[in-house]
């Protein structure tokens, strides 16, 4: 052939050898029929027996795939580690065109092409070829043509690729589109529930009547689920009798069957909590041969129950969604007859707070009335109390209603006074002034004495019997000698504030302390019994005496008050005297100032 004839037939060639490989490559549909085809018809076109084309990632640093032909096992893999050492080295980091590249060493001698080209920053390849059968090398013709139908190879990818990317699109717009419809169903399912709900609770929610609520839901749940038999039934949580029972489309025998089964149904199958979905029982065996769908509940501790509806009139029998809203529906009335037995017991208590109030307005009428006496009492013990010792108000307020203790032993001080020259004085200035001089006096006495804790028992015109009960033996003694110093103190100041010689006045006192009897004393007599607080005792009569002894405004003690207020005050021995009624001599103290 002449050179113009071969030229022509080359370009012929290269061609149709175009033509071939770029009408496999857009056939092939996924990645790896794209580069198995390339690779078989660049192998045929170019008359080459042995031929690699692979792809590599950057991010994951593999190979992947490879496709073959003409490699044992042991050459593709050294070929696999030549390929993956190829694309690091730092020459062929980013390949943005295919280029041919000798084989420099890079990869084993029975590699005669080499050609990286660049999918996208992401993925890069290499095309290898071995030696051509015919012995010829690779004309600078030859490599173009594989340099262009290597960039037909990377159209080739891209388009699978992206094919690839919208058949995963496309499968999850499918997928997503299946899920939207389902969430359409279940949306269409879930308003039709709330709607059903809706209607029902508006029903039941309206009254707060229980038999009128278990009607009204009956009716619309029968008619919601389309079924001519329905039935509730109520029971107490104790011996599970029937409380209520309301059942629609029901003839005797059955209705029969109904109550005595429903009682061993909830018996059996009594819920810890008050509606449980999962517990729905298609034809329980305790309601053969009915055919019915029941549900058991419980409303509260004390009331239990169970609702039931026949078979459906279209013949389907109940499926998952039917007992879910029936599930629901049934949580619906247990609410509302929770808030029926609310407003019962509510209704209850408040008839029980009217009769309370009742006889809370009766109790107070009768509080009231008797509060009147009270103050009537207090008024009484009030003006009374002036007149009594405040031994006897103690002695009073702690005795029962009913008793009074008699006089008992006690240790004690007894303080008498008396104003010395008392008729005397009555005679000179009058009994008027002698009461008013009395009053300004012991009034000045009353403080000192009340405030040592004294109680005046006795008065007898110019003279006081006191006396101090203090449970302390010897604070009793000293308050007693106080209540005389303090006397003797006041009357000295009066006595200097005098201005008439008659208006001047001397008191003096005793003062002894030991075992006496203190209380009450009952007297009987043909017109009734009297009570009258007194004293007396020893130390008594020995206090009267040592005052009556007193003369000039003294104050004297007998041996056991002053042996027990030794200690805070300062005392002088008398000598020992007889006094009137008593057996012994008395030793016979004074007070020092």
């Amino acid at each position: 052939m002449t050179g113009s004839t071969t030229g022509a037939f080359d370009n012929l060639f290269q061609l149709k050898t175009l033509y071939d490989v770029s009408k496999e490559l857009f056939e092939a549909k996924d990645t790896r029929a794209v580069l198995q085809n390339f690779l078989l018809t660049i192998l045929g076109s170019m008359g080459v027996l042995e031929g690699l084309v692979a792809l590599y990632d950057n991010h994951s640093g593999r190979i992947t795939p490879v496709i073959d032909r003409g490699f044992d096992e042991n050459a593709l893999a050294v070929l696999n580690l030549a390929c993956t050492q190829f694309f690091t080295t730092n020459g062929f980091k980013d390949i943005h065109r295919p280029f041919f590249e000798k084989n420099t060493g890079a990869f084993p001698e029975t590699i005669n092409m080499v050609i990286p080209f660049g999918l996208d920053k992401k993925t890069k390849g290499v095309l290898l070829l071995g030696d051509k059968i015919n012995t010829r090398h690779f004309t600078k013709k030859d490599i173009d043509l594989l340099l262009t139908l290597t960039n037909h190879l990377i159209v080739a990818l891209r388009n699978s690729q992206f094919m690839q990317r919208m058949a995963s699109l496309n499968k999850d717009l499918q997928r997503k589109n299946r899920d939207l419809e389902n969430a359409f169903e279940e949306l269409d399912r879930r308003v039709y529930h709330l709607k059903t709900l809706n209607d029902i609770s508006r029903d039941i929610f309206s009254t707060v009547e229980f038999a009128a609520i278990i009607n009204h839901f009956l009716l619309m749940i029968m008619g919601n689920f389309g079924v001519m038999q329905g039935v509730v039934v109520m029971t107490d949580a104790d011996a599970y009798e029937i409380t209520f029972f309301k059942g629609m489309g029901y003839e005797g025998k059955e209705t029969s069957l109904l109550k005595s089964g429903a009682k061993h149904l909830i018996r059996q199958h009594a819920l810890a909590h008050e509606v449980n979905g999962h517990s729905i029982l298609v034809n329980p065996e305790q309601l053969e041969p009915l055919d019915i769908c029941a549900l058991p509940f419980k409303v509260s501790d004390d009331c239990c129950g169970v609702m039931g509806l026949g078979a459906k009139l279209i013949g389907d029998p109940f499926n998952e969604d039917d007992k879910e809203l029936m599930g629901t529906l049934v949580n619906s009335l247990v609410v509302s007859l929770k808030n029926a037995l609310s407003f019962e017991n509510i209704k209850q208590l408040n008839q029980d707070l009217l009769e309370k109030n009742t006889q809370l307005e009766k109790a107070l009428k009768e509080l009231k009335a008797a509060l009147r006496k009270v103050e009537l009492l207090e008024s009484i013990k009030s003006n009374l109390s002036k007149f009594v010792p405040t031994a006897v108000n103690r002695l009073v307020e702690n005795a029962s209603s009913s008793e009074i203790h008699e006089a008992q032993e006690q240790d004690i001080s007894v303080l008498f006074l008396d104003i010395e020259g008392y008729t005397k004085i009555t005679d000179e200035i009058g009994a008027t002034n002698v009461n008013t001089l009395i009053e300004k006096y012991f009034s000045v006495f009353m403080d000192a004495i009340f405030a040592n804790d004294g109680d005046v028992v006795e008065t007898a015109g110019d003279g006081l019997m006191v006396l101090f009960l203090a449970t302390d033996e010897t604070e009793h003694a000293l308050q007693a000698v106080r209540a005389a110093q303090t006397i003797m103190e006041n009357a000295c100041t009066i006595n200097d504030d005098c201005t008439l010689e008659s208006e001047r006045c001397l008191v003096n006192v005793g003062v002894a302390s030991g075992k006496a009897f203190v209380g009450a004393a009952k007297f009987e007599s043909i017109i009734g019994s009297r009570w009258t607080y007194t004293t007396h005792g020893t130390i008594v009569n020995i206090a009267a005496r040592l005052c009556g002894k007193a003369k000039g405004g003294e104050i004297l003690l007998a041996g056991e008050t002053v042996q027990r207020a030794r200690d805070v005050f300062q005392f002088s021995s008398l000598g020992k005297f007889a006094l009137k009624n008593l057996a012994e001599d008395v030793e016979i103290y004074s007070l020092t100032d």
